[in-house]
């Protein structure tokens, strides 16, 4: 099976940290590299954790405030200077086109060097991309500007035990495509059925919930999560300066995970207020309390699904 791949650049919230930079998280898989969100010194942050940068094939951005996006200017740049040579395509809430076009002119007055596509997202079940082997779909969420939470899906599929197939030593067969199936096919005079190889590989799903109020949407759209990544920017004692800052608590985070039946439960933007191991282990076990399979994300942390 292979792995998905999951990398924190950057954890922090509005105001980076010595702990935690702003905002953005590369999600591996195959050939993409998908980063989602931007924060200042992203481009750095991929040196540090020693990723090269022009790997990335998407960018998913969840709004356009400055803690999420203010990366891309630099990492563009980097892309130009080092022969970028794909079309990189960036997603974002209504609004992301026109943020695009001032960002580029931030640095390259005649446009990039490489080709960019921009797509402003809508909310809603269609995917939002939908490749062969995987899908992302949207959500709106609920903050003071247009924002998005996103869903990475591997599709479920059948996958012919490799194995059993080594053994039947027919490996460079024509027919193994048929087999693959769950047919029944004759090689060298013997009969072999396809459904005694193959097993069914089950979804598996990330979600990203970033900067947003309590809301239903966060919860549908995290339904049944491999992996829920999920903002944490205030303390369950404040409840209602989340709320008027249009952010969520630990407890409420946690809320979402246990409803949306979420396997594990990520915390990151994380607010300068919790900077210290005690601090941030606070928010975590406030989060325990509601859903135990928490943890907390560090800068470089990476994992695999």
């Amino acid at each position: 099976m292979e792995k998905i791949k999951l990398t924190f650049l950057g954890t922090g919230s509005a105001i980076p940290t010595s702990r935690r930079n702003h905002t953005a998280m590369l999600l591996s898989y195959k050939d993409e590299n998908i980063l989602f969100d931007c924060g200042e010194g992203t481009q750095r942050q991929f040196r540090h954790a020693r990723l090269n940068p022009c790997k990335v094939t998407k960018i998913f951005i969840t709004h356009w405030h400055a803690d999420h996006v203010l990366g891309i200017p630099g990492l563009l740049q980097t892309l130009m200077l080092n022969g970028y040579n794909k079309t990189l395509k960036i997603y974002g809430p209504e609004g992301t086109k026109r943020m695009m076009q001032l960002y580029i002119g931030l640095f390259a007055h005649k446009g990039t060097n490489f080709p960019i596509e921009v797509h402003e997202v809508l909310s809603g079940k269609q995917p939002v991309i939908e490749e062969k082997e995987f899908k992302i779909e949207a959500q709106q969420m609920s903050h003071d500007t247009p924002t998005l939470a996103y869903s990475f899906i591997i599709k479920e599929k059948n996958r012919i035990d490799k194995d059993k197939l080594k053994k039947l030593k027919i490996e460079n067969s024509p027919l193994i495509g048929e087999l693959a199936k769950g047919k029944t096919v004759t090689i060298a005079g013997k009969k072999i059925d396809g459904k005694k190889l193959i097993y069914r590989e089950e979804q598996r799903k990330l979600t990203f919930v970033l900067d947003t109020r309590e809301n239903a949407n966060a919860i549908s759209l995290a339904k049944d999560s491999d992996l829920l990544v999920c903002e944490s920017s205030y303390s369950a004692e404040e409840t209602e300066l989340a709320k008027e800052h249009a952010h969520l608590t630990s407890a409420q985070a946690a809320d979402i995970a246990k409803k949306s039946k979420s396997k594990k439960l990520i915390l990151t933007h994380l607010s300068q207020r919790y900077e210290t191991k005690a601090q941030s282990k606070q928010i975590l076990e406030e989060a325990k309390k509601v859903f135990k399979n928490t943890e907390l994300a560090e800068d470089l942390m990476s994992l695999e699904i």
